[in-house]
């Protein structure tokens, strides 16, 4: 489930658990990672679809929002110093044209 983009795939077939092959088991292992399988899934398809996102929420990470505000708070405090910049060079904060 990919809930930031709104995409899923649906699956069809059979799942089988598979509890006694060793050789599976070590196929499927990463090398350098601790954890060990007891079991492994095997999924044999008979079709797939990517699903209509019209009734997927839409879903954001905190972290991953909070990066990209941050990055707007720094953009906005860059255009803002710029803009005192350019009002101090014309020579004070009046506003041109107008009363």
């Amino acid at each position: 489930m990919d809930y930031a983009n709104r995409r899923r795939v649906k699956l069809w077939g059979k799942a089988r658990v598979v509890e006694d092959d060793p050789e599976l088991m070590r196929r499927l292992t990463v090398e350098g990672y601790r954890g060990r399988p007891e079991q492994v899934i095997v999924f044999t398809l008979k079709a797939w679809d990517v699903n209509c996102p019209q009734h997927i929420p839409q879903m954001f990470f905190a972290e991953d929002i909070k990066e990209a505000v941050d990055k707007l708070k720094d953009r906005i405090a860059q255009l803002e110093q710029e803009n005192a910049a350019l009002r101090a060079a014309q020579g004070g904060d009046e506003r041109q044209g107008g009363m």
